[in-house]
């Protein structure tokens, strides 16, 4: 039977092929009225009307910095090469002679690769030489969920009574003359109340340094590919940053790295002369079983910050923050493997829009 860690590396190769051989793929729909009968020109407009489309929807989807860029400087450039950057594939076709109108829907297959060279090639970072490129590390750590102690709530009752008196009077007539009663009648009044209190569910993680592994391959490779020069972060040990052990320990008793540590392995960066540095987490949670489909499902949440080092001083330029993201397996592990991949390509995808935005590299 296989070890775990095989399992784990045969899950990132086949990762590694499926990402590589396919994007991401949207549908897209058009209609267009035609006059006396349908022909070739009314068909090619309708199937241009659906790339558009299934393009727009694409696209709808980038990161807010990313959209910037998109809108701002490289749109034309996409519409007018759109075949360079999808595939597709006509999926159906409907002509509605009554109404005289003909209408298409495809499947559409971006390629993601192109799109994202588009984007570098126009970004101060891309468009620099070998000898300009910027440096860049990374401390990105894995963490997986393996226990959570909760705590029952505490319930506390508080009753308030009060008690008063009715007094009734009665008047009547007998042979004697006139009677007057009075009776007394006691009532009690409960008023009731309290508070509920509940302690923090107490969670226990482990750090995963096979998924560790799959962070810095996602983190060097979106590096490269933006035109930046990836930095191993145990460089930085030489420059007083905690070793890798001191930093993983503090992961798993807490549920956020300290201040304290997060300063020392900035002033390390900064000794070290780095030109940006950046430090995430992703943390695995919610292994469970998808009722609709049956599969395993993993949830991992992501959160990412860069900061560029200059004049010996460190400015945070950008982040992700606390994004979650859902995979389904058969298996548990490949699931959560693919939620880690899913997380780090977003958070790496998101900041370096942000910081191709903003023109620096």
């Amino acid at each position: 039977m296989l070890s775990k860690k095989v399992m784990v590396f045969v899950v990132i190769i086949v990762l590694a092929i499926t990402t590589s051989a396919f994007g991401d793929e949207v549908r897209g729909s058009a209609t267009v009225g035609y006059k006396w009968s349908l022909n070739d020109k009314v068909k090619n407009e309708a199937l241009e009307k659906a790339k558009l489309d299934a393009w727009g929807k694409y696209t709808s989807k980038f990161p807010r910095a990313r959209m910037s860029i998109y809108q701002t400087r490289l749109k034309s450039q996409f519409l007018n090469n759109l075949d360079q950057f999808m595939s597709y594939q006509i999926e159906g076709e409907r002509n509605d002679k009554k109404n005289d109108r003909y209408s298409v829907a495809i499947r559409a297959k971006i390629n993601d690769v192109a799109v994202d060279d588009l984007f570098t090639r126009n970004s101060a970072a891309g468009s620099a030489n070998d000898s300009q490129l910027s440096d860049f590390g990374s401390l990105f750590i894995a963490r997986v969920q393996v226990q959570q102690k909760n705590y029952k709530k505490r319930v506390v009752d508080v009753t308030r009574s009060e008690s008063s008196s009715v007094v009734e009077q009665t008047t009547g007539i007998s042979n004697a003359g006139d009677v007057d009663a009075v009776n007394t009648k006691d009532m009690t009044v409960k008023e009731s109340g309290g508070s509920v209190t509940q302690k923090r569910a107490e969670t226990v993680y482990e750090v995963s340094e096979d998924y560790n592994t799959s962070l810095a391959d996602v983190v060097s490779e979106r590096l490269e590919d933006a035109g930046y020069s990836p930095l191993e972060y145990e460089d930085l040990t030489d420059c007083g940053a905690p070793f890798l052990e001191d930093v993983y320990e503090e992961f798993r008793s807490n549920a956020k790295m300290g201040s304290r540590m997060v300063k020392s392995i900035r002033n390390a960066a900064i000794d070290c002369g780095w030109s940006y540095f950046g430090m995430g987490e992703v943390t695995l949670s919610g292994h469970r079983v998808d009722p609709a489909t049956g599969l395993k499902a993993v949830d991992a949440n992501v959160s990412y910050k860069v900061w560029r080092i200059e004049d010996g001083r460190s400015r945070r330029v950008a982040s992700v923050r606390n994004k979650t993201f859902t995979a389904m397996h058969t298996n548990e592990v490949a699931a959560e493997q693919e939620a880690v991949i899913k997380a780090a390509d977003y958070a790496l995808k998101t900041v370096i829009a942000k910081l191709q935005a903003k023109e620096v590299r």
